[in-house]
């Protein structure tokens, strides 16, 4: 039996020298079965809160599909690292616990600091940003603010209750404000932008800190503008990185994020999602804003009156009137919004235009009839007749003529903007097209509807050409300008400006000098 035992220990004792690790390894702790099969399919999970234009959902024929810019330029890049990803609504607090945690593997849209340093890898900035302050627009003296700094000493020196998102990172400067306990009953946290505005609105908050872009987006689709606003300057700016998990991911994913990202950018991919994404929502919120509004108003009304006075030189009926007023006002768009076979035609979207026509018709047809019933009356006292109508000489008035240009060039810029929206490509090709379409294309049509053999807007008139001009000079610059990484909505308010007034001006020397165009 002695001999036995010691036979057994020996064999024991050989095993571990055999295996010298053996006997004095440690236990490990193993990865979740989920982790395991996700690093295997190679999935990575994220997350995403309401943060338009970057991170929304958008309903199209009964479907709903999470989307934006941050969204689509991570599927991209993903994708071509050969990972899927998956997302789930999760407010941005949360978010941030599940990185640190190990729960989620990657967040977008995050600036970098020193907290999260501690728990997460960064990428490269893969686009820039911009916190601004918003506050009502009654309360907008209250705020006027040059710089970062003079903004903290009216925060500290005045009691304003500010709105500020769960989790968000404002800067080393706001965050101390932010952080400091003797602040706490001055600071108002929420979700997100969408809760932090309605307590604007609320008056639960006097200001509210929030994203550029985010803010004008905001404003833009829910029609604020006589609401609330931006007041003084951004009060930090800085890159935006992809974080990644340090307990579910290494330091090679973010390499080869950062590699893939490059190489994007160097093939104009990045550029692509750029313009899909992110310049729609640049232009509208630029032309939603209310002098563009005014200028369009304006421009529909100087159509609606070109077709109005050819109604009255060529006789035709109330109807007959509208029709004429309607084509170049609305025609172009219609013809437009056919051929692209958008999903509702723009006249549809708002009443305004349609309105407006009818006004502008109705108006005028009075008028004449005054007109007409003071040049009897004239007639009669003097025994003679005249044709000089005041409102018949408006056919060559220059004051027509302005008005006209205002809406060819305010129709440019739209036909431009529904090519970026359509995102049909190459944009320099479309987007003159589009542009000529919308600002002159209705013209040619009613032209067509009159018969006229002597279609001024295919027969020597430069006008279209006016339109086609501009509308290149736009795409050219939108093509350019979605390369860049430090775009901001004045940047895009500058440049329509800009194709707004190049267009105007054309078209009034054109008028002036009466160029015509190149005949065959």
């Amino acid at each position: 039996m002695i001999a036995l035992y010691r036979f057994i220990s020996c064999l024991v004792l050989a095993c571990g020298l055999l295996a010298p690790g053996w006997v004095d390894a440690q236990p490990t702790v193993s990865p979740s079965p989920e982790a395991t099969q996700r690093i295997e399919r190679k999935e990575l999970r994220a997350g995403w809160y309401p943060w338009d234009p970057y991170q929304y959902q958008i309903t199209k024929n009964g479907a709903t599909r999470l989307t934006g810019l941050d969204v689509e330029l991570l599927r991209a890049i993903f994708t071509e690292m050969g990972y899927t990803i998956t997302f789930e609504d999760v407010s941005w607090q949360q978010h941030q616990q599940d990185v640190k945690n190990g729960i989620r593997d990657i967040a977008a849209g995050a600036f970098k600091s020193e907290e999260r340093s501690k728990y997460a890898d960064y990428s490269d900035a893969y686009r820039n940003e911009n916190d601004v302050i918003y506050v009502r627009r009654a309360d907008l003296k209250q705020f006027d603010f040059k710089s970062s700094e003079q903004w903290l000493r009216i925060l500290q020196e005045r009691r304003f209750l500010l709105g500020v998102i769960e989790g968000y990172y404002y800067g080393p400067d706001m965050m101390r404000f932010i952080n400091d306990p003797a602040n706490a009953d001055r600071i108002v946290r929420v979700r997100n932008d969408n809760d932090n505005i309605s307590n604007l609105l609320n008056k639960k908050v006097d200001a509210i800190a929030i994203e550029a872009l985010v803010g004008e987006t905001l404003v833009w689709r829910n029609d604020w503008q006589r609401r609330i606003q931006q007041a003084g300057v951004p009060i930090f700016s800085d890159g935006i990185h992809v974080i990644f998990s340090k307990a579910t991911t290494s330091p090679a994913l973010v390499a080869s994020f950062n590699s893939t990202l490059k190489t994007m950018r160097e093939t104009g991919e990045y550029q692509k999602v750029i313009r899909t994404y992110l310049l729609p929502v640049m232009l509208g919120v630029t032309v939603g804003q209310w002098w563009f509004l005014t200028l369009d108003i304006i421009g529909t009304i100087a159509f609606a009156l070109s077709g109005v006075l050819l109604a009255r030189q060529g006789h035709y009926s109330f109807f007959g009137a509208l029709v004429l007023a309607a084509m170049p006002s609305i025609g172009g768009g219609v013809i437009r919004d056919v051929l692209l076979q958008r999903e509702t035609l723009s006249v549809f979207k708002s009443p305004l235009y349609l309105i407006l026509i009818f006004a502008t018709v109705l108006v005028f047809y009075i008028l004449f009839k005054v007109n007409a019933s003071l040049e009897r009356k004239r007639a009669d006292q003097t025994n003679t007749r005249t044709d000089a109508h005041l409102i018949g000489r408006l056919n060559s008035h220059a004051a027509v003529a302005f008005f006209d240009a205002v809406g060819l060039s305010a129709f440019t810029i739209i036909g431009v903007i529904v090519a970026v929206d359509a995102n049909i490509q190459p944009l320099w090709l479309w987007g003159p097209l589009l542009a000529a379409l919308t600002g002159a294309g209705g013209g040619i049509l009613r032209d067509v509807i009159r018969a006229d053999v002597d279609n001024p807007g295919l027969k020597g008139s430069f006008y279209a050409e006016v339109a086609l001009l501009w509308g290149l000079i736009f795409s050219v610059a939108l093509t350019v300008y979605s390369g860049r990484e430090d775009y901001s909505p004045h940047h895009m308010t500058a440049l329509v400006m800009f194709i707004l007034v190049g267009a105007l001006s054309t078209r009034m020397y054109v008028f002036h000098y009466k160029i015509r165009s190149p005949m065959f």
